[in-house]
């Protein structure tokens, strides 16, 4: 079986379980694809699937050869992700109630607020 064949395959079986398979699954199934072709495969299946090389060696493989797998809650490490813009801009939070607050409307202690804005 060549290379081709092997890619075109791999593509299939990757359209059909990457349909009910979260984020790691995907990378877990590309690993363990990957690791049954042996040298080269990482490549190979990287071509089939689309998933970046270095996806599938740093977190792939590794996960493949964990004894503890990740908890069944979460799908990526913890940290990742962009930061509250709260964080980034710690005025902002103050700024908009500034703006807001001349035209509130209701209790002060819900969390639901009312304006009376127009949009012009």
């Amino acid at each position: 079986m060549g290379t081709e064949e092997i890619i075109e395959t791999l593509r299939k079986k990757f359209e059909r379980v990457s349909e009910v398979l979260d984020e790691r699954g995907r990378r877990v199934w590309a690993a363990a694809e990957a690791e049954a072709l042996g040298y080269g495969g990482q490549s190979i299946v990287a071509k089939a699937t689309g998933i970046a090389r270095i996806t599938l060696y740093r977190e792939g493989l590794r996960q493949v050869s964990d004894q503890e797998p990740y908890p069944q809650e979460r799908i990526r490490n913890p940290g990742g992700g962009r930061k509250k813009l709260t964080e980034q801009e710690p005025t902002m939070l103050s700024a908009l109630e500034a703006l807001v607050e001349p035209t509130t409307r209701g209790d002060p202690e819900n969390p639901l607020r009312w304006t009376c804005l127009s949009t012009r």
